[in-house]
């Protein structure tokens, strides 16, 4: 984003930034963010006035294009995440259009903004071809996250009882539910 904006979102929130002498979060007007205290990772000040939210199409299209990138080097856990396990799927002989639904223009990095091919490469089928693969564990999660990401926030027909299903939890009970 514009340097600018970042700047003055940081000083907003509060995050590692404030103004010297201005307190917007002193506002009557404020609200209130109780975060777990098992979260020394998640940092927001507790008193806000608004908060930053981005569009969750911008969002899909980012997560797409980081899997994407060539220099980024993604994991969870021991699990890698990376073009090479979409690029085979679309390689080999195994898998026709008919399997998966990808085109060659959907793992395109140049392409950034293509939010369709974000849904196409999030489809059951890509999904559960990926479930198949032994070394694929972590490109199948980044891509069924993303797929709770565009259910979520993108989808119209998605209903409330779908959103109350869909959820992460972060601790050692329970990672991921769909």
């Amino acid at each position: 984003g514009d340097n600018k904006y970042m700047r003055a979102m940081r000083l907003v929130s509060g995050f590692f930034a404030s103004f010297p002498h201005c307190k917007l979060h002193e506002r009557a007007d404020a609200f209130r963010i109780e975060t777990a205290n098992e979260w020394p990772w998640f940092f927001l000040r507790q008193e806000q006035l608004f908060i930053f939210l981005q569009d969750p199409i911008h969002l899909v299209v980012k997560w797409r294009t980081r899997l994407l990138s060539q220099r980024a080097e993604l994991r969870i856990g021991n699990g890698i995440i990376c073009i090479q396990h979409l690029q085979n799927i679309l390689k080999y002989d195994n898998y026709t259009k008919l399997d998966h639904g990808m085109t060659k223009s959907d793992i395109n990095p140049k392409d950034r903004q293509n939010h369709r091919s974000c849904v196409k490469l999030t489809s059951d089928d890509v999904l559960n071809i990926l479930n198949e693969e032994t070394d694929a564990n972590g490109t199948l999660l980044y891509l069924t996250l993303l797929k709770m990401i565009i259910t979520s926030y993108i989808e119209k027909s998605t209903s409330i009882e779908k959103l109350y299903s869909i959820y992460c939890k972060i601790d050692n009970k329970k990672f991921l539910t769909v």
